[in-house]
């Protein structure tokens, strides 16, 4: 396996993973020092787009590119007239640290214009979240390319609407204005899962504008250029059988996931249409109305007549900030965190899952699918269980796909809300000897950090 830049290269020896480990006596180079030199002093390469082969299966080439913490995929498909290729996602999100973004996603996908040469046969978003799609946006190289296809998730054709958009941009405009005044780790969270819903940088956007067109500037390049205005785009959710572009012979998929709309319990919807699931619940009892304020600005619909509110609240407005961090700080539970969970939860739940097949080999991708998306194609219920174990039996045809499954893209960059133990036990159980292969991207310090256990057994 190995990592190569085209500006730095770095070389890891490792073997083909087993169920309990990824690699064996790796030496493992740090996103932002991928030559992994411990000289005291050196500055790492400004701008490092190192991308790692996972190697063979069947023919098949999986490339993930390092550019922090976000997805970009490659897999490139042997065929009679030569390859072809199918992107995966193209993100990349920096987070209020600001150190999930190293720079490298403009250089990254000149590699992947230089490798294909422009030319794609698949491009699949599983979501809209900027860690899978800001790259649309963000390099400019993507006005060049052709694709033949085009693969959203199902849920992502009642998101189309301007309105509903915009609407949903300010909700979450609003929300994070109110975390501006607070310093601790739950409101920086909040914040950064409101800008990757949004591919907004609240910092700029407070002040009047945002960085390179957000979310909806990605979603327009999808759409419009490499689906050519919708013509190219299929939409697709659990069961479906999708339609593959015809130069990409011997390869089948399944798809997998996202719940369908018969199935909405399984994403938590919040719908984006105006007026539609956009709610924050607050105190009414009389002792507490004296001390409250309108969260938002007059002209946002609410149960209580804004005369009930002591004060102003709309941008521009004199407000006592005070007051809200005092309000804000003490909310127990913390709704505004949790309405900022819940629009994150509901975009990762809508992660298209596709089960590519090839060859005799198998792999899956799974986006940032949470419990559940999981949950929906594991055990085929009515409804959520709501059991974060998943202790459950899953069904004989999802236990055969996960035991025989060759390559997994490890879920939401190696989450505890993804990748359930129950499916850990089971992938590539099939597979005594030589195991499966995964590839996690991620980065640390942008939502925590990696498992110390798990980091030492991925090590030894």
């Amino acid at each position: 396996m190995t990592a190569r830049s085209s500006k730095a290269k770095a070389t890891v020896k490792a073997v083909r993973p087993t169920r309990k480990a990824v690699t064996k006596k790796a030496k493992l180079a740090h996103p932002a020092n991928p030559s992994g030199s411990k000289g005291k002093g050196k500055k790492p390469p400004v701008k490092p787009a190192p991308v790692v082969d996972a190697g063979s299966a069947g023919g098949l080439k999986v490339r993930m590119y390092r550019v922090g913490f976000g997805d970009f995929f490659l897999v490139t498909v042997p065929t009679a007239s030569g390859n072809q290729y199918i992107l995966i996602d193209c993100g990349v999100f920096k987070g209020t640290t600001g150190k999930g973004d190293i720079g490298s996603i403009e250089e990254a996908v000149e590699d992947l214009f230089e490798t294909t040469k422009g030319q794609l046969a698949l491009v699949i978003m599983t979501h809209r979240h900027a860690d899978h799609i800001a790259g649309f946006s963000r390099a400019k190289r993507f006005k060049d390319f052709k694709a033949s296809m085009v693969w959203m998730p199902y849920w992502e054709q009642f998101n189309d609407d301007q309105d509903s958009v915009s609407n949903f941009n300010l909700l979450a405009l609003q929300l994070a204005m109110r975390f501006r005044g607070r310093n601790d780790e739950a409101a920086n969270q909040a914040i950064d899962q409101l800008s990757n819903a949004t591919g907004i940088d609240f910092s700029v956007a407070a002040k009047g504008g945002t960085k390179g067109g957000g979310n909806a500037a990605a979603l327009d390049l999808l759409k419009n250029h490499l689906g050519q205005n919708g013509n190219n785009v299929r939409y697709y959710a659990a069961g479906d059988k999708p339609e593959l572009p015809p130069e990409l012979e011997g390869l089948s998929a399944d798809i997998l996931g996202p719940p369908p709309k018969d199935a909405k319990n399984f994403v938590a919807l919040t719908d984006f249409k105006k007026g539609v699931g956009q709610y924050l619940d607050a105190t009414t009892s009389t002792d507490t109305r004296e001390k409250s304020i309108q969260l938002f600005s007059k002209h946002w619909i609410t149960d209580t007549p804004l005369s009930c509110y002591p004060m102003k609240d709309a941008l521009g407005d004199t407000i006592d900030y005070n007051v809200i961090q005092n309000i804000v700080n003490s909310a127990q539970p913390d709704m505004l965190v949790a309405a900022a969970a819940k629009i994150d939860n509901f975009l990762n739940n809508q992660s298209l899952v596709v089960l590519f097949k090839f060859a005799g080999k198998n792999l899956l991708f799974v986006g940032d699918a949470q419990a559940g998306n999981w949950e929906h194609w594991l055990y085929k219920l009515d409804k959520p269980t709501n059991d974060p174990t998943m202790a459950g039996e899953m069904t004989v045809e999802a236990s055969q796909i996960l035991r025989t499954i060759d390559f997994y893209k490890v879920g939401h960059h190696g989450s505890t809300n993804a990748t359930p133990i129950p499916v850990v036990d089971a992938l590539g159980k099939n597979h005594s000897t030589n195991g499966f292969v995964a590839m996690c991207s991620t980065q640390i310090g942008v939502y925590g950090n990696p498992d110390k256990e798990l980091r030492f057994r991925a090590r030894h």
